[in-house]
């Protein structure tokens, strides 16, 4: 009787003050939560949004982490969880007409992605 047991590990990968709002940002990043880290950055490349680009900086990043830190494949890595925070606002102005000036805030977005790692181990029992 074969009897398989996982051993799963979380690998983290941050990024700090990505010029994107957390709210656009996480209509991607909920996107790409559950799928393969591959899969993900061949989606990524693809899609029209300005987001992606950090994203998928973000996964090779947590990819690379996992590589040389854990010894993990690529191929066995899945997206855990992935969302932005608020970060600074940095606050601008337009000139306006008259002299006046208009302003505007450039919000930021702090990224925070956990890659789990998946190892298949196969524990084998004799009974007679």
């Amino acid at each position: 009787m074969a009897k398989t047991a996982t051993q799963s590990t979380i690998i983290t990968a941050k990024a700090s003050h990505v010029l994107s709002s957390p709210r656009k940002t996480n209509l991607v990043l909920k996107s790409i939560v559950g799928k393969s880290a591959t899969q993900t950055i061949k989606l990524l490349a693809i899609l029209p949004k300005r987001a992606a680009e950090p994203i998928t900086k973000l996964v090779k990043q947590a990819i690379g982490n996992a590589v040389s830190l854990h010894q993990a494949s690529p191929d066995a890595l899945i997206i855990d969880s992935a969302y932005a925070t608020k970060g600074r606002t940095l606050k601008r102005a337009h000139i306006g007409g008259r002299g006046k000036t208009k302003p505007y805030e450039r919000i930021t977005s702090h990224l925070t992605l956990n890659l789990k790692s998946v190892v298949k181990s196969d524990t084998t029992k004799n009974t007679k």
